[in-house]
């Protein structure tokens, strides 16, 4: 008999917080397929957390067909998170922080240093990815990070560059001159290539700058010795906070996955419990 689980997967940045409530089929019957995001927000650290709206997503789901699971890369983040809890009347968080309890081989120097967003990633590319298929993540976030799932389904590790908040704020905060250009007005057009004073020439530097590293980054996984054996193209995916700035220009290339990390996360939290 099929059953729903309805999660509350949280991710906890840097600067902000990302709410996320996903529904998966139980039992699964197709192990290529993420669980389906219902309802997603976001909020700034400081702000409070939304636990009404929160709360009206699940609806009149039975407890006992819910769970919540936090994890992120700001520890007193999710602290704050958990503390608040009781505010929310539903099932206690799952915290998760030990990589060694994912279902996923970790191929790296120092395996548990990796970015636990990173590795979240690599698992829902597993859900993706045909089998003897690799994959190429590419997550834009305060940082980017472009990384590389090898055609045995392995995170074999990748590259790091900066976003395009952390650029910005670089270009601000070690010149004299330079003005702090937010990133919500690259929402608002597309930079022109040719700036005609700084501020436009700012705005060229860090969308085309941004998109031509992930371009080459891209380019440079695809033709690497892992993949030559392989019969089939790397799945090449696109996630993360500045993903929708980016994809336009990519989609040539990339399968557009803006909640890679939280999909990824409600898998782990299904494995560690049992369910999936």
């Amino acid at each position: 008999m099929t059953q729903s689980l309805k999660q509350l997967a949280i991710d906890v940045g840097n600067s902000r917080i990302k709410f996320v409530i996903l529904q998966t089929d139980l039992p699964v019957q197709d192990c290529r397929q993420l669980p389906l995001v219902e309802h997603a927000v976001s909020t700034a650290i400081e702000e409070p957390v939304p636990w009404d709206q929160i709360r009206n997503w699940f609806g009149n789901q039975p407890l006992e067909q819910c769970q919540s699971v936090v994890a992120g890369s700001n520890p007193r983040g999710i602290k704050k998170v958990v503390s608040d809890w009781a505010l929310a009347p539903l099932p206690s968080p799952l915290e998760v922080f030990n990589t060694e309890d994912f279902p996923l081989v970790i191929e790296v120097d120092e395996p548990r240093k990796v970015g636990i967003d990173r590795l979240l990633n690599a698992v829902a590319a597993n859900s993706l990815r045909h089998k003897n298929q690799g994959a190429i993540i590419v997550d834009t976030g305060t940082a980017t990070t472009v990384d590389v799932v090898s055609p045995g389904g392995h995170f074999v590790g990748g590259s790091i560059l900066p976003g395009f908040e952390l650029s910005a704020k670089s270009l601000h905060d070690y010149t004299a001159l330079l003005p702090l250009i937010p990133v919500a007005d690259l929402r608002q057009e597309e930079p022109v290539v040719l700036g005609k004073h700084t501020t436009n020439a700012i705005r060229s530097g860090l969308f085309w700058g941004q998109l031509g590293a992930v371009r080459e980054l891209i380019h440079q996984f695809q033709n690497h010795s892992l993949f030559h054996s392989s019969q089939e193209s790397p799945l090449v995916l696109l996630t993360g906070g500045g993903s929708s700035l980016l994809a336009p220009h990519l989609d040539e290339l990339v399968r557009f996955e803006p909640l890679l990390t939280l999909q990824g996360l409600a898998i782990v939290a299904q494995k560690i419990s049992g369910i999936r």
